[in-house]
């Protein structure tokens, strides 16, 4: 929660307090956010906190020592369903090379753009199209690296190490080819929190203390991340066309991301409602599902859009900066009242999924990491409900499962521990967890 309430209040102030001048020139976008949207998003923002924040202080803090805590036929189980994933994403990431070759994507192209550090209007992105159904199996990445990383919290396993080397090479590699830096930060995000969480409970006092700064930390990881990629990206082509230094202009850049978000989802507001519109990106995993999408059912079911309701960014806006504003995604799709209801249940399901990552049981172990990256990109958009988190979620899910059949039969801990390592109830513990 720290990380929203540290990146929301600034970014909306920087988007508030720019005129529209400002925006013209270096995004080439009038200015619509005003008085009124600036406090519907920072109404929204509330939300989702006091959800988190209602779940964090109604929760029974219970300490499990050491954390995470998972028993020894557990871990095995852990194992052998992170085994499963990792070729799951193994499997998506080699059908994504096949489709690729066939549609002529030249090795000596790649190795060229890397010598230069220039993919800016490459033809990467179009050759590496998705396969439906087959290259999805990419994002299983997200959920190996959150078990891998829990395994190696437990002990240092060599071929663990080596195969989360290689989804983390897999990502860093798409990200650049494919000029999609969220296939690296989704992966960065969940290894960070969980060195985190591992430093708080596990290391010397100085670490502990630090760890209160995690999202201070992030921030800069992902600046800095965003200006790796950032280079390659579009740095090669304005370099000669600005007077700014480099990272000038990535502060500049992304600062941009975050205005033109908040700016974006005043226009949509404003000009993007109309009567029978079904909710779409608020729940844009189910529409973009398989058969649901083959069906085109939403075209089918939504009211037709009007006129004056398309192609809004290319009338009021850029579409170069095309981030639809997160805190704004839920009030348009379903109004005030509902759309600050959706934002106050996330906040209650992350604030319930943060409980059971720091008590230690399964399914917050694996599912708090996945969820940690939507809470930075809630300014820009609503994470948790692409199409791309789904195949991560439901991996957690089935190993998860699979895990728990073995807990009625171990017995590590100690007493007063439930098996998987969290303590049960009735064992009285003083000491609070806080985020």
């Amino acid at each position: 929660m720290g990380a929203l309430a540290l990146v929301v209040p600034v970014s909306l102030w920087y988007a508030a307090s720019l005129g529209d001048d400002t925006y013209r020139l270096l995004w080439r976008t009038p200015k619509v956010l005003s008085g009124e949207t600036v406090a519907l998003t920072a109404a929204a923002a509330l939300a989702f906190l006091a959800g988190a924040a209602v779940v964090r202080s109604l929760a029974r803090r219970r300490v499990v020592r050491p954390w995470p805590g998972l028993g020894p036929e557990s871990l095995r189980r852990l194992e052998r369903g992170s085994s499963v994933v990792f070729w799951l994403t193994a499997t998506g990431y080699l059908a994504f090379a096949a489709a690729a070759a066939a549609r002529g994507l030249s090795p000596a192209a790649l190795v060229q753009a890397f010598v230069a550090q220039d993919n800016y209007g490459s033809e990467f992105r179009a050759q590496l199209e998705p396969v439906p159904g087959v290259t999805t199996l990419t994002q299983a990445g997200l959920a190996y690296v959150v078990m891998a990383s829990v395994l190696l919290v437990h002990r240092w396993d060599a071929r663990t190490a080596r195969r989360l080397a290689v989804v983390l090479l897999l990502a860093l590699f798409r990200s650049f080819v494919n000029t999609e830096r969220l296939a690296l930060l989704e992966l960065l995000v969940p290894l960070a929190v969980v060195a985190a969480m591992t430093l708080r409970r596990r290391g010397p006092v100085v670490a502990r203390r630090a760890v209160a700064l995690a999202p201070v930390v992030l921030v800069p990881l992902v600046v800095a991340v965003f200006g790796a990629f950032e280079y390659s990206r579009s740095w090669q082509f304005f370099e000669s066309r600005t007077d700014q230094t480099f990272w000038g202009f990535v502060l500049a850049r992304i600062s941009g991301y975050y205005a033109t978000a908040f700016n974006n989802g005043a226009i949509r507001w404003e000009e993007g409602t109309f009567a029978g519109r079904l909710p779409y990106e608020s729940v844009q995993l189910f529409w973009d599902a398989p058969v649901v999408a083959d069906l085109d059912l939403y075209n089918r079911l939504s009211a037709a859009t009007p006129l004056a309701s398309q192609n809004l960014l290319e009338r009021y806006g850029n579409p170069e900066f095309n981030n639809p504003g997160g805190l704004t995604v839920p009030l348009v799709d379903l109004g005030v009242v509902g759309g600050l209801v959706y934002l106050g249940l996330a906040g209650v399901l992350l604030g319930l999924a943060y409980q059971a990552f720091v008590e230690g049981r399964l399914v917050g172990l694996l599912l708090y990491p996945v969820a940690a990256t939507g809470v930075f990109e809630l300014p820009r958009y609503v994470y948790w409900s692409q199409g791309r988190v789904l195949p991560a979620v439901l991996c957690v899910v089935a190993v998860a499962l699979y895990v728990a059949r073995a807990r009625g039969s171990e017995q590590d801990g100690g007493a007063g521990r439930a098996p998987g390592g969290a303590v049960e109830q009735g064992t009285p513990v003083r000491r609070q967890v806080r985020s």
